[in-house]
């Protein structure tokens, strides 16, 4: 599957709602979100910004119940162009105000072992419904890398059961740096998040003629 093509659906969409804020569907109708985005600034910056995960956050119609859940997404992952870049920002939908904590992580050791290469900050949903938060730092990525998610409590983020998805939950304890791959047993989970990355804009070289 092609990725979306983040960058031009934003320039689209900028230019129709103005420079007060970026229109975004998807979540439960249109909202504005103000110019002061993450997502919406790293464009503005001259990044090349694009996303991995799910297209509709808000498509989730079950919540897990479980407590202390690790995520690993095996089907939604981070394409090769994504190598050098970084996660900046992330969302979600909330149908709980029970904390979450972005996973970026890689395959090792042949498979046998996730090593945590970074994580955002545990983070209370600020609402029901979409949440977006930016990373106080950005996490390097490295292809190929994988993202997650880390629920201490019940879930806050919702799934929803779809043919041939592959994710990874474990209820064994958060660890660190590694997680043993046998600790997680196959779900076909999609959940309601999306991560977002970027990375600089390639100069092209002047044709010398």
């Amino acid at each position: 599957m092609a990725a979306i093509d983040v960058s031009q659906l934003m320039r689209c969409l900028y230019r129709v709602a103005g420079v007060t804020g970026l229109l975004l569907w998807g979540c439960g109708g249109a909202q504005e979100v103000p110019s002061t985005d993450p997502v919406v600034a790293a464009f503005e910056a001259g990044w090349n910004v694009d996303t991995v995960g799910v297209a509709n956050i808000a498509e989730g119609d079950t919540i897990n119940l479980d407590v202390g859940l690790t995520i690993i997404e095996t089907t939604q992952i981070f394409p090769p162009e994504a190598n050098g870049g970084e996660v900046f920002a992330w969302e979600f939908e909330a149908r709980e105000l029970t904390p979450v904590k972005l996973l970026i992580v890689r395959a090792v050791d042949g498979g046998k072992n996730f090593e945590l290469i970074g994580e955002s900050p545990m983070v209370v949903p600020r609402q029901l419904g979409a949440n977006r938060f930016e990373l106080p730092e950005a996490i390097p990525l490295q292809f190929p890398c994988l993202f997650g998610l880390y629920m201490p409590e019940k879930g806050a983020i919702p799934f929803r059961k779809v043919r041939n998805w592959k994710t990874l939950i474990s209820a064994s304890p958060f660890q660190r740096p590694l997680i043993h791959r046998s600790n997680f047993a196959m779900y076909g989970w999609r959940y309601g998040t999306r991560v977002f990355w970027r990375s600089a804009v390639a100069q092209e070289s002047e044709d010398a003629g």
